[in-house]
């Protein structure tokens, strides 16, 4: 009778590291119930880089067409005309203030 005892003692004893790596293990992540409940990156502001996809340092209007915002101010950041929204004109329309507004 000692013998199952000792045995049993002994397969508990082995498992017990087991038990411990299943009970330190995260939960199962469920899926998300809807991604349309995410907010849309389309929505969110994007940055320069995020929308410059080829990386030649300016954005398209092929480019500027994933981010709605961007898309319907392009005439607006494209101060050259040249079809292109480069770094400089988005700092500089950034920074100047809006029309109407005095300047200091």
């Amino acid at each position: 009778m000692k013998a199952k005892q000792f045995l049993i003692a002994g397969a508990v004893a082995a498992l017990l590291p087991f038990a411990a790596a299943v009970a330190q293990s995260p939960p199962a992540q469920e899926p998300a119930a809807e991604p349309a409940a995410q907010p849309s990156t389309q929505q969110k502001g994007a940055t320069f880089e995020s929308l410059d996809v080829d990386g030649d340092g300016r954005i398209s209007k092929t480019e500027a067409a994933a981010n709605q915002n961007v898309l319907d101010q392009f005439s607006r950041y494209d101060k050259d005309g040249n079809g292109f929204i480069e770094r400089a004109e988005v700092t500089n329309t950034n920074k100047s203030p809006p029309a109407g507004e005095p300047q200091q």
